[in-house]
């Protein structure tokens, strides 16, 4: 079977307007698509087909407004980088130390090259070769070279910790014994089960920034975790929504500046394009800045 055939920008916006699409400056969307491919801006217009097996549109559904939302997606994937980047330097702190203090206290300090010390050891297995991978990108950095001549090449954690990515900084946590996981959660006010969770959610949503990746009408996985007593007050809010993402990077986030700074943020991009989105496709619920509020 062929694949579709290439369309120039013109015949893509025909096709737009043959599916129902409005175009009301057509010189605009076609700058648009030369900067935007057309198969990604489409995925913001899904909530716009009549059927979703098919490609027409409701009637009145304008590129505008697709441009829009595919804005918001944007500009949000934009800030919650800079602030994952606060809660991902923290962490790769809080980890480092608190399994270095537990474990890595007699000579040659280090434990943390023992699979003994660590309860998934399948898990974490797996977390070190992902570490030789990732250690091989920073092969003629001076650190690297460094252990490499001094220590054949084997490094304290505090140092592993910033070469890892975060997924595999979030299953090195994973993979440690309780005591460890209690003693890191504790010190960030948390329980084990839920700051574990939390590093998976954050990892994704990094990724998925990283990537570009779609996360306007976008369920995400795993699940937040959050206290039972805070979902029972709050039934509005679904766990695999952005909104849940959201909480679980502001709870995690180290400081009540950037705290009250990504809220502002947030409110300010919602409110300047809130008659172009839905706000049950992002998870939002009408009270949301109250409840991101409270969690300050």
């Amino acid at each position: 079977m062929d694949l579709k055939k290439p369309m120039t920008f013109d015949e893509q916006l025909d096709k737009l307007v043959t599916h129902g699409i409005v175009v009301t400056d057509r010189s605009a969307a076609k700058e648009v698509l030369k900067e935007v491919n057309y198969y990604r801006l489409t995925g913001y217009a899904l909530q716009f087909r009549k059927d979703p097996s098919r490609s027409e549109y409701i009637e009145g559904t304008t590129f505008e407004t697709v441009h829009h939302i595919y804005k918001v997606d944007e500009i949000l994937r934009d800030t919650f980088r800079r602030y994952i980047e606060k809660a991902e330097i923290y962490y790769r702190t809080q980890i480092a130390y608190g399994f270095s203090i537990a474990k890595c206290t007699e000579t040659p300090y280090d434990q943390h090259y023992d699979e003994k010390n660590f309860y998934n050891k399948k898990g974490y297995k797996e977390v070190m070769e992902n570490f030789g991978r990732e250690k091989n990108y920073y092969k003629d950095s001076l650190i690297v070279k460094h252990h490499k001549i001094k220590y054949s090449s084997k490094m304290p954690l505090w140092v592993i910790v910033e070469l890892m990515s975060f997924s595999n900084l979030s299953k090195l946590y994973s993979s440690m014994y309780y005591s460890e996981k209690d003693r890191i959660a504790s010190v960030v006010g948390t329980g084990r089960d839920t700051l574990e969770n939390h590093l998976h959610c954050l990892a994704v949503l990094r990724n998925k920034c990283a990537h570009a990746a779609r996360m306007y009408n976008t369920a995400f996985n795993p699940p937040a975790k959050f206290t039972t007593s805070f979902l029972r007050k709050h039934p509005e809010i679904k766990n695999n929504s952005l909104f849940a993402y959201t909480l679980v990077l502001l709870k995690r986030l180290p400081d009540k500046e950037s705290k009250i700074s990504l809220i502002q943020t947030i409110e300010s991009v919602l409110s300047e394009y809130e008659s172009d989105i839905d706000m049950g496709l992002i998870g939002f619920p009408k009270n949301y800045l109250e409840i991101m509020r409270h969690n300050v």
